[in-house]
């Protein structure tokens, strides 16, 4: 890459624009691809400390990344890459190694708890559009034998 980035570059790929959120096992990223300036994704960075918690952890995200591949639906996110081998460069030059990552597809937006916050009631026509999305992204996970576990307005994303 030519010049310096203001912003920490992933992979020699991404450059890391803004956070997206952070649970108790991750952080998620919006990254813009360094070979297509237009085309951005959600890195998803695991925690370390969940990582090291126990086996189970591991074992998670593994079936998390087996799960992804196998699902194929226009409303849920597309998985496009993984590995243990994530690299994080600051703007400082400090160099962050052996990063256990996820890259997403990115979904432009943002949570449909936010959208109830700020939207307030949406009425029987809103909450009858995203729930019959819902439902068919269920019943599609339910005929593969995967079930969510944590369905919530926090874990929808919209799309614009």
């Amino acid at each position: 890459m030519q010049g310096q980035s203001k912003h920490p570059i992933f992979n020699d790929s991404y450059e890391i624009m803004t956070s997206l959120g952070e649970g108790n096992t991750s952080k998620v990223y919006q990254a813009r691809d360094l070979s297509d300036k237009t085309k951005f994704v959600a890195v998803k960075l695991l925690k370390e400390e969940f990582l090291q918690r126990d086996a189970e952890s591991i074992t998670s995200v593994e079936q998390e990344i087996q799960i992804l591949q196998g699902l194929n639906h226009n409303n849920i996110i597309k998985i496009l890459g993984w590995g243990s081998d994530g690299k994080v460069v600051k703007p400082s030059g400090r160099v962050i190694e052996n990063l256990v990552y996820i890259i997403l597809e990115y979904v432009s937006g943002g949570l449909l708890f936010d959208v109830c916050q700020t939207l307030g009631g949406m009425g029987e026509d809103g909450g009858r559009f995203f729930l019959t999305q819902m439902l068919d992204v269920l019943d599609y996970m339910h005929g593969k034998d995967v079930v969510h576990r944590d369905l919530k307005l926090e874990n929808i994303l919209v799309d614009e």
